[in-house]
């Protein structure tokens, strides 16, 4: 069995959608488990009415205490061998869990392979999608390899893009439910450092849907951009074990696009991320950036190749 799990928040205008991605999978085997986060519009009522038709549909209720206890809290009521986590406002395509199954299968369903997917973005109908390429869209010989190449620049992965085994997310623990922003990627590199392989389905597809309720603004505050911070913070503590000096470099590289991101904005916690540069043992004027960024840092050092970039950025 699979079990797809949904945290739920005012998401009246797309929760329906979302359910019916769900349920109109290849793969039969499954249960959707939804937790509402303390929704205030009609939310609640539509998946309801969904429950009240579907069996495989439970429906939890929480007060407003964010998505990673939401999604803790439904891992605790699922069942199913495989996970597949999936924000309520986006969607799979009808291939994405059956294709991944197919796979496990043909590796006697090992719990210590995690399964990705391709992504796009879409605002109003997965027709209009764009597909988002990433060198990282390939296979790897483990999780760490993976955060290695995601880290240094390679792209990033997406909460509904991953089917993992149950032991898999067992071992690397809950949720961080003390993270405002970025609980995903905490989460998912505790998973990966699991992880003894990474395969990816071509051949598959889950869709972001960009709704815009997470504004420029708002992802500038003091709030969210220290609590980014804060979770690279608990990637290094994640690694620390580990002591492998390319994930190291990789992380610092993460501090570093962190510092470029927001540079001029709170200092107090840009400053904060280069010292953990300096504590994982490299300078950031040193570090193999990707790119044009690249160019520029090796002709006139980090801080006025980030000047630079942010005067392109306004610009465009």
């Amino acid at each position: 069995m699979v079990s797809i799990l949904i945290p739920l928040y005012n998401s009246q205008e797309f929760i329906a959608e979302t359910i019916e991605s769900c349920l109109n999978q290849a793969y039969s085997n499954i249960e959707i488990i939804i937790v509402d986060d303390g929704s205030t519009d009609s939310s609640a009522r539509i998946v309801q009415e969904y429950a009240h038709k579907y069996k495989n549909i439970k429906f939890y209720c929480q007060n407003n205490a964010g998505a990673p206890r939401a999604r803790n809290l439904a891992f605790e009521k699922s069942k199913g061998e495989y996970i597949q986590y999936l924000d309520a406002d986006d969607l799979m395509s009808e291939n994405k869990i059956s294709a991944q199954i197919e796979i496990a299968k043909t590796y006697n369903y090992a719990p210590d392979i995690i399964f990705s997917s391709k992504f796009s973005y879409f605002k109003k109908s997965i027709e209009d999608a764009k597909y988002f390429k990433q060198t990282i869209d390939k296979s790897y010989r483990s999780g760490m390899d993976w955060l290695r190449d995601s880290w240094s620049g390679g792209g990033f992965g997406v909460v509904m893009g991953w089917l993992t085994h149950r032991k898999l997310i067992q071992k690397a623990g809950k949720w961080d439910e003390t993270l405002k922003k970025n609980q995903d990627g905490e989460f998912f590199s505790r998973v990966l450092l699991n992880a003894k392989r990474v395969i990816m389905t071509d051949n598959t597809m889950v869709y972001y849907r960009r709704t815009g309720s997470h504004s420029i603004s708002a992802s500038r505050s003091e709030e969210a951009i220290y609590s980014v911070l804060q979770s690279l913070k608990k990637y290094e503590k994640n690694i620390e074990k580990f002591n492998n000096k390319q994930l190291n470099e990789a992380l610092a590289i993460m501090y570093a696009n962190f510092v470029k991101e927001h540079y001029g904005i709170h200092t107090h916690i840009v400053k904060e991320a280069e010292k953990e540069i300096e504590k994982l043992g490299f300078d950031i004027n040193k570090l193999p950036y990707r790119g044009k960024f690249g160019y520029l840092v090796s002709g006139m050092g980090f801080h006025n190749a980030v000047k630079i970039y942010r005067v392109l950025k306004r610009s465009k």
